[in-house]
């Protein structure tokens, strides 16, 4: 179960400006080890968005399936990305979550680096276990009930459907789930299992695969600049655009266009 979790460490330099763009089939969580900045700002896709602070034991939880975006100015730090896969844990989701502390799992993170490069036996047991508690701390503190146990409920209704494609059409920027839920006089947990019945996909992923058509069709058939590109179809940055095109496409959006 231990391969299903990946531990790794990251270094961020002092940088006046950097931007963290997570997009992954699998759920992630980062946790601030140490390090200062002076705004640290997130997004999510879903829609929840804020300020947070750059405290030690801060936690950005990301979904799979959901995105998110971090931008800091004046940055320098270290810290823990937890990935855990959603093939093996299929049967649970997690809580988008961004800037609370987690002491535990912070602790559980430096103890896991304390222990990466051991080669004894009880080094390597200790570390497996370590990693195997984080696992389970993060399935219980931010996991949702198992998908096994919930019913599947019914699709939307037709008319249901027309209404929530008419919204996400006319304006997919300014949706939240919540929003669509509403449509549905749902909450927003059944309002996604029941989306999902009708169109076999997420709201986010539907949402995701409408811009990423549009941003391959602007570059294919207009010469309007790739940044404007992004913004047009709601990307926070070009960064975020490029990274989230290419890892959808399979390629940047300039070599797209130049292939178009």
């Amino acid at each position: 179960m231990v391969g299903a979790v990946q531990v790794t460490f990251v270094r961020q330099e002092l940088a006046a400006s950097v931007e963290w763009s997570v997009d992954s089939a699998d759920h992630e969580v980062r946790v601030w080890r140490r390090g200062t900045a002076a705004a640290k700002e997130y997004e999510f896709a879903s829609g929840a968005s804020g300020r947070i602070s750059s405290h030690a034991a801060n936690v950005w939880v990301i979904p799979a399936g959901d995105s998110s975006v971090a931008v800091a100015r004046d940055v320098a730090c270290d810290f823990a990305r937890i990935t855990l896969s959603a093939h093996v844990f299929r049967n649970t989701s997690l809580r988008a979550s961004a800037g609370k502390p987690d002491r535990l799992l912070h602790h559980l993170v430096e103890r896991i680096a304390s222990t990466t490069a051991r080669t004894d036996l009880t080094g390597r047991l200790l570390h497996e276990s370590l990693v195997s508690s984080a696992r389970l701390h993060i399935l219980d503190l931010y996991g949702e009930r198992p998908v096994e146990a919930r019913s599947p409920g019914s699709p939307l209704r037709p008319e249901i459907e027309d209404r929530v494609l008419e919204r996400l059409h006319t304006d997919d920027m300014g949706i939240t789930l919540s929003s669509l839920a509403d449509i549905a006089e749902m909450t927003p947990d059944e309002f996604g299992r029941a989306f999902a019945r009708s169109f076999h996909t997420t709201p986010h992923q539907y949402v995701m695969n409408r811009r990423l058509e549009k941003a391959r069709r602007l570059l294919a058939n207009t010469t309007m600049p790739i940044a404007d590109i992004g913004a047009a179809t709601g990307f926070s940055s070009g960064s975020h655009f490029a990274t989230t095109f290419k890892r959808h496409v399979g390629t940047t959006p300039s070599r797209y266009r130049s292939q178009s």
